[in-house]
């Protein structure tokens, strides 16, 4: 803007310098042609200059009353994601063409597309749309890329709604105390148990609910208030879980899609209300979604209502664990599984470590090894255990200047199981739920998958470049052996030193290591490293003499 001002006052300058050179001219020649047009060129060029400088300054007027808006765009990691409907999630920065679909199918651009489908399924007559206890229901259809071929071609979707009542006098099931048979494992609706004021639009197409939502809102009222019904404040989730909610691979899809919905609709979670909208047992995720969701309420049940006809004035219906974007399907056909760093998932990621006051944990200074089982118990004959853990232990014990704890995480509380992810920075196990752990380990880190032959499956490498972690995969050749449905793993004991070598290399190097050695190090590189001096003593291992770094020619 300055650049433009001194501009034009250098034409002006010079403009009243040419008009006494042509009054000049005039004078003593009769006129100057050149003058005049020399004239007429400056005339035109401080025009131009003019027309710019007004554009700008609009553009800095408009720019100065959109910082003065009251909105507060979602930050990655914060637990309150209050965001407009009009702000974009996504910056504007410069990508690349592939960049931008990545992005868009796995990052909060998939947020933004989301929230641009929003319709309305269920309105009031115009003149009683802005009543205090007017009902409305918006919808958000979205099509995802990965699912526009194929047998399931189809159209993810959640809900709104506002002012909708629901009487839990008519929705049957109670929650188990374990897990419920398959088919059995969601809530049953009485014509009319859920019902609004509001009208249905041309829009409203039952065939697209979700599995879970379908029983309901396929069965809802309109036209209908109930004058004494109990008033829930503020809003409502109603979160619907996925069939094998006790897996921690299918339960982050739910949890997931909980904050892409919140990303979507700008809910602040200190203030939202989580309600457990399944006959599911709590399950071992009942504190995740606790605290990372419904902070200052706890968790309700459909037995919390006592069976009462409820008016909510924010209710919000789950988007389905099939609308997930942890599976490997979403990487569509070719190409997309070199897709990383997900916004979307990063933002999730450091929302839960937060809410657990485990997001600054500093990263551990040397490799820091997890060594995941699953064990068979007399409750359950899980699959994908180890033939033979001593081969795995052996084979760590090897290692120097590291550490390494060997556990079954499905034994702990989920608090504790997060702890121990968030202070490794190597996780090693086979193929199974619980390496979806790798979304919370330390900021750098590898991941150490091991295949039984006969899997071809690669949700872990998905999730493990979707927050930015190093995918070290390992193929067990040998056939497994089983006990009825459980497989058991057989481990190469030559083949796992070469991959633990490779995975201790990388971790050596993080932050600011030194140590340019794998599994077993020679105690000369270890010693240059400063890194290391103060952990000798406490893992009993002796420092060597450096290195000579000195050039030795002249």
């Amino acid at each position: 803007m300055n650049l433009i001002r001194l501009q034009n006052d250098t034409i002006t300058s010079l403009k009243v310098r040419l008009q006494e050179m042509e009054k000049l001219a005039s004078l003593e020649m009769g006129g100057n042609s050149k003058l005049e047009s020399l004239y007429n060129e400056l005339t035109n060029k401080q025009l131009e200059n003019d027309a710019l400088r007004a554009s700008i300054e609009n553009i800095h007027s408009e720019n100065e009353k959109e910082e003065t808006n009251e909105h507060h765009l979602a930050k990655i990691g914060d637990t309150t994601v209050g965001l407009s409907t009009t702000d974009r999630l996504l910056p504007n920065i410069l990508r690349s063409d592939f960049d931008e679909e990545c992005e868009h199918r796995f990052g909060l651009g998939l947020s933004d597309n989301w929230r641009n489908t929003k319709e309305e399924w269920c309105t009031m007559p115009s003149h009683q749309k802005d009543d205090d206890d007017a009902s409305s229901i918006h919808c958000y259809p979205y099509h995802q890329e990965h699912k526009k071929q194929g047998r399931r071609a189809q159209k993810d979707m959640f809900c709104e709604g506002k002012n909708i009542f629901i009487d839990f006098n008519q929705i049957k099931g109670t929650h188990s105390k374990t897990k419920p048979p398959l088919g059995s494992q969601y809530l049953n609706f009485g014509s009319g148990a859920t019902f609004a004021s509001c009208q249905k639009t041309g829009k409203w197409t039952d065939s697209l609910f979700m599995p879970h939502m379908a029983r309901q809102l396929g069965r809802m009222v309109f036209g209908k208030k109930h004058p004494n019904a109990h008033y829930e404040k503020g809003s409502t989730y109603l979160l619907a879980r996925d069939e094998d909610c006790e897996n921690m691979f299918h339960s982050s899809a739910d949890h997931i899609n909980i904050y892409n919905v919140a990303q979507i609709l700008g809910l602040d979670f200190n203030a939202l209300q989580v309600a457990l909208f399944d006959r599911h047992f709590d399950g071992p995720f009942y504190e995740l979604i606790s605290r990372a969701f419904s902070p200052n309420h706890p968790l309700k049940r459909i037995g919390d209502y006592n069976g009462k006809v409820v008016q909510f004035e924010h209710v919000i219906w789950h988007l389905e664990s099939p609308a997930g974007i942890v599976f490997p399907k979403v990487g569509g056909p070719t190409g997309l599984m070199q897709c990383h760093h997900s916004s979307l998932w990063e933002g999730y990621r450091k929302h839960v470590l937060n809410q657990f006051d485990l997001l600054n944990v500093p990263p551990p200074p040397i490799p820091t090894v997890l060594l995941s089982f699953r064990r068979r118990t007399g409750q359950k004959n899980v699959g994908r255990v180890f033939q033979d853990e001593k081969v795995l232990t052996d084979v760590l014990k090897e290692g120097n200047m590291m550490s390494v704890t060997s556990i079954d995480l499905g034994t702990l509380p989920f608090r504790k199981q997060l702890e121990l992810v968030r202070s490794c920075n190597i996780m090693v196990g086979a193929h199974g739920a619980g390496l979806m752990h790798v979304l919370f380990m330390a900021e750098e880190s590898v991941l150490v998958e091991i295949h039984p032959s006969y899997r071809l499956d690669r949700h872990f490498r998905l999730a493990s470049r979707m927050t930015g972690k190093v995918y070290l995969p390992m193929r067990s050749t040998e056939p497994v052996t089983c006990k009825g449905s459980s497989d058991a793993i057989p481990v190469d004991k030559g083949e796992f030193r070469r991959t633990m070598d490779a995975a201790v290399r990388i971790a050596r190097s993080f932050d600011d290591g030194a140590s340019e050695c794998g599994l077993t190090c020679d105690s000369r590189i270890l010693a240059l490293d400063k890194g290391n001096d103060p952990l000798y003593g406490t893992l009993g291992t002796r420092k060597g003499t450096a290195l000579n770094t000195k050039f030795p020619c002249h």
